[in-house]
């Protein structure tokens, strides 16, 4: 997994890295609220210097669904 999300999810979300997987989701992370999710679309795109489109940010709610967003995180 991409080095660059695991360390936006761990340090927006407040979860060691190692702990950090695909499966990782906001039905499963407690801290992964509204507010943080905002915050991680937010460190993600300034991370890697993109825009997610509006209409696709609602749906980013795992590791595996932004890592499918962002081609360059490879998978």
């Amino acid at each position: 997994m991409n080095e660059i999300l695991v360390e936006s999810v761990s340090t927006v979300l407040n979860i060691k890295p190692g702990c950090v997987t695909l499966d990782t989701s906001q039905e499963n992370t407690p801290s992964w609220d509204s507010l943080a999710h905002l915050r991680l679309i937010i460190e993600i795109e300034q991370n890697l210097d993109i825009r997610f489109r509006s209409q696709d940010i609602p749906n980013l709610t795992s590791v595996a669904s932004l890592s499918n967003a962002v081609p360059e995180l490879g998978r």
